[in-house]
């Protein structure tokens, strides 16, 4: 671990928080094309459901790709792995000018298979930063991971704002009218039923200009990362290991640690996100007041979990992550019991806008001290534990999304108040049993020193005498 942090300080050259920054900067670019779209599939895309099914295909396909993330990490590097990442994202960008089950299908696929490892070289990165800035400055582990995780995390949330302001300016050049029939908004949407939501989508002129924003988004990103990323040098896990046992990995690390405990935990964190951007940007926001609304309502969530990220990695080291989770979870719940009872109207815009307020809190917490959680929890095996956290993110979106073509919206909202409550219940087992082994394991330093001392004063004193 010493020769690892001495190859990491090495490599930054004192310029980790710099290092960091690079990297956020190449995720904000990409991502505020990224999320943009994805917001927009389930109301832009609503025939056939093609948006919901492309969102499914996309993250089905990012589950397996944990599997071999730890793998394609240990030969391609970190660096280099999130550059081949950037392209698959400029194809994906450049499929929805046509969208089409040909084409969108395809381009999600490939997505799906780079983003677990793009993701999990994020986590590495940052936490390679972490761990050399904390052997450089002599501070604590946790509190530099969870500064720089939240600076991530701050820059990564602040993609929620441009990119959908640009979707809402350009949409609202267009012009809208009511839907016709019956329209159902809210929780008492269902899928399967005759009156479903009635979305009015703007006129394709105004797609290809938004399209084009997005895809230059997505080569500033990948012209970043080529010219202004340090490369990152190969952890000692990753140079040690076969392509057999990197391979493996991902279920030694699931099924022989208490990272098994921590599923019901990582699904429900998707879980929430899925709902947000399939069902409430849909039942929510598109139907009772316009697609065009849908930018507006989700900059001012990304807004507000951009500030809290920064704010509660700040004051992580004061109050600690435990207290930090139940905030989050109490909110949450409070969120999806709103969302149970309330049917929206076009009177209600202020209410519309309000919920992602709360939302967003909660996310600022969810996406900065989870990250932190499993780099402390897992110091030695960061690729395989992470490569399993986003694994279990997508199948929670997954699960979510492919839901969303067949349950009422009210029995996923009940659903995910269940999985809440279970993961939070999970989740107190495992900081409870990280406390014990913590404790026994500074009484195990502790004693031999105590009994060597001793031994050594009973072995001088005849000598004295």
């Amino acid at each position: 671990m010493a020769d690892e942090t001495r190859k990491q300080l090495g490599s930054f050259g004192g310029k980790e928080t710099r290092s960091c920054v690079v990297l956020s900067a190449s995720f904000f670019w990409a991502f505020a094309a990224f999320v943009a779209i994805q917001n927009l599939q389930s109301s832009l895309n609503e025939e056939a459901d093609l948006g919901i099914i492309s969102l499914s295909v996309l993250y089905a396909c990012m589950i397996f790709s944990g599997i071999i993330t730890p793998t394609v990490i240990r030969l391609l590097g970190v660096k280099s792995s999130i550059i081949v990442s950037w392209v698959c994202h400029i194809l994906y960008t450049a499929s929805n000018f046509y969208p089409a089950f040909f084409t969108l299908i395809p381009s999600s696929v490939l997505v799906g298979a780079i983003s677990c490892l793009l993701w999990t070289c994020a986590s590495t990165y940052v936490t390679a930063c972490s761990n050399s800035l904390a052997s450089s400055t002599g501070q604590s582990p946790y509190t530099v991971v969870s500064k720089l995780n939240g600076l991530f995390f701050t820059v990564f949330e602040t993609t929620q704002i441009p990119g959908n302001l640009v979707s809402s300016l350009i949409f609202q050049q267009g012009s809208y009218s009511n839907g016709t029939g019956e329209t159902v908004c809210g929780s008492d949407f269902c899928p399967q039923a005759s009156n479903g939501t009635d979305i009015v989508t703007p006129e394709m002129g105004l797609v290809y200009i938004m399209l084009g924003i997005y895809l230059g988004c997505d080569i500033i990103a990948l012209i970043i990362t080529i010219v202004f990323l340090p490369p990152l040098p190969k952890s000692d896990w990753s140079s040690n290991v076969s392509v057999k046992q990197s391979l493996g990995s991902f279920f030694v690390t699931l099924f022989t640690t208490k990272l098994i405990f921590l599923v019901p935990f990582i699904m429900f964190q998707a879980v929430e996100q899925a709902i947000l951007w399939s069902d409430y940007t849909r039942s929510f926001v598109s139907c009772p007041i316009g697609i065009h609304k849908v930018g507006f309502v989700m900059a001012t969530y990304g807004a507000t979990t951009a500030s809290c990220a920064f704010l509660f990695s700040r004051i992580a080291k004061y109050v600690g992550r435990y207290i930090l989770f139940f905030t989050a979870a109490g909110l949450q719940g409070g969120v999806f019991i709103t969302l149970y009872l309330w049917t929206p109207t076009s009177d209600d815009t202020k209410y519309i806008f309000l919920v992602p307020l709360a939302w967003g809190m909660g996310e600022g917490i969810w996406q900065t001290q989870s990250n932190s959680l499993i780099a402390v929890l897992f110091p030695d095996k960061k690729e395989a534990a992470f490569a399993n956290f986003h694994s279990w993110k997508s199948f929670g979106f997954t699960l979510t999304l492919v839901l969303s073509n067949f349950l009422c919206l009210e029995t996923k909202l009940i659903s995910a108040l269940v999985l809440l409550a279970l993961s939070m219940s999970m989740y107190t087992g495992v900081e409870f049993y990280a406390k014990v082994h913590q404790n026994a394991s500074a009484t195990a330093t502790v004693h031999p020193v105590t009994l060597t001392a001793v031994t050594s004063r009973n072995t001088d004193e005849p000598r004295r005498t």
